[in-house]
Order: C-alpha cells, then sequence, then structure tokens
C-alpha cells in the first residue's frame, strides 16, 4: 500500500490555516492533532490526497497552498535524512541524498538527479491517478525542495524553471514569485531544472564528520526497507 509520512499532511493543514478545521480534517486521517511532528508516522497515499482535496474545497485560493507548504516545511522535520541535507557539502549532494534515501518516508515517489548541459534536472517521479490531491502534492514536494535550498546553501536561491505535468491555475503569477522563474504546466516531467552554479553552492552547515555518521545511519535504515520490500514481493 502507497503511503507518505504524516509529516506532509500536518504541514498542509497548518498551511491551510483558519479556512479549515485542521483538528478534525487530521482526526480524519487517523493522527492526532495534538502530537509532534513525526516523519516516521505514515498515512496512506489515498488519505493524504483525499485529505488535500478536501482543504482545497474550503480555500479559495487553494492553487497558492502548495507555495504556502514550501515556505513551512524545515530540514529538521525530515530527522536523520534532513541533517543529512544540511551537512552535505553542496546542494548538489543534497539532493543525491534525496534521491537515494527518499523511501524512508514515502514509498509511492521517487527522485531523479538527471544530468542536463546547464546543470540538473530535479525530476519527481510518481505514479498514480493524477487527480488534484495528487497534483498539489507534486507542486508542495518541488516547493519544498526550492524552500529547503533557500534555508540551507543561499536565501536568494531561483531555479532555471519549474515543470508540472498537470493543467496550471488561471494564474501562475504566484508561482512565478515563489520559485522565481518561468513556470511550466502542462510538461512531461514534474521537475526543477537547477543550474550548475546553484549546485555548486556549499550548505551553510556542511560537516564531514556529521555527514559520515549520518549517512551510517541511512544506509542500514535503507538497507532495511530495501530489505523489506524484498520480501513482501
Amino acid at each position: 500500500m502507497s503511503s507518505v509520512t504524516s509529516i506532509f499532511a500536518r504541514r498542509m493543514v497548518q498551511a491551510a490555516g483558519d479556512s479549515v478545521d485542521g483538528a478534525a480534517l487530521l482526526r480524519s486521517i487517523g493522527l492526532d492533532p495534538n502530537s509532534p511532528l513525526d516523519v516516521t508516522q505514515m498515512v496512506t497515499a489515498d488519505a493524504y490526497y483525499d485529505l488535500l482535496e478536501r482543504i482545497a474545497e474550503d480555500m479559495i485560493d487553494a492553487h497558492e497552498l502548495p507555495l504556502r507548504v514550501g515556505q513551512l516545511m524545515r530540514p529538521d522535520d525530515y530527522g536523520a535524512l534532513g541533517l543529512a541535507w544540511k551537512s552535505a557539502p553542496t546542494v548538489r549532494q543534497s539532493l543525491e541524498r534525496v534521491e537515494r534515501y527518499c523511501r524512508l518516508w514515502t514509498n509511492n515517489m521517487t527522485y531523479e538527479v538527471r544530468d542536463q548541459d546547464d546543470g540538473v534536472l530535479f525530476v519527481l517521479h510518481r505514479h498514480g491517478e493524477r487527480g488534484l490531491g495528487m497534483c498539489l502534492s507534486n507542486e508542495a514536494t518541488l516547493a519544498s525542495a526550492t524552500s529547503l535550498i533557500r534555508q540551507t546553501a543561499y536565501p536568494r536561491f531561483a531555479p532555471l524553471a519549474l515543470y508540472a505535468r498537470h493543467a496550471g491555475p488561471g494564474s501562475t503569477a504566484a508561482h512565478e514569485r515563489y520559485f522565481g522563474c518561468p513556470v511550466h504546466f502542462g510538461s512531461t516531467e514534474d521537475a526543477l531544472r537547477i543550474s550548475d552554479a546553484a549546485l555548486s553552492r556549499p550548505n551553510q552547515l556542511a560537516d564531514d564528520g556529521i555527514s559520515r555518521f549520518v549517512l551510517s545511519h541511512l544506509d542500514v535504515q535503507i538497507e532495511s526497507v530495501t530489505t523489506e520490500t524484498t520480501e513482501t514481493l
């Protein structure tokens, strides 16, 4: 069964603010609204997408929900993986760590750091019916990646372009302001195009010792996840 970390659901509810009854929404998918963030607590992908669609029904500016979520996400939300992101030497290595270890917080999507002539495409791969909930989630994922780079490397970061497979809102002005680049809906990928210059920027908290420690921890965890997945096939 496809699942995602409950952190995403909690941040979505937080981003919706007074437009929704956040406590009731969280309870409806089995979460205690008073519990702290826990990256290891999962909800089913279907329940998560349904939650997003219910939130969107109650918001006048629902197309901005993913952007608000991106602003709220913090590296520490992701536990050991967030520490791996922060301690990586460069932005590129942060992205490569997400590519390798993302299965620790979800089993319904993967990332790809795909080399291009002028940098990389940081591609989100997610299978399934592309309803409103999934589309909002995909945008929020790319908005969160942008936010994490701004928090840990440099605040003026802007990708070269944003791509989304689904149709865009009537106005893309909010997306253009948030990402600081051209946005392309109806594309063949869900991705950020990131320049070589941005990829080479050092993270402010880069630390080789912390990196070695946390990566050894994550390697054990990802091996366990891989073994469990193989045994269930």
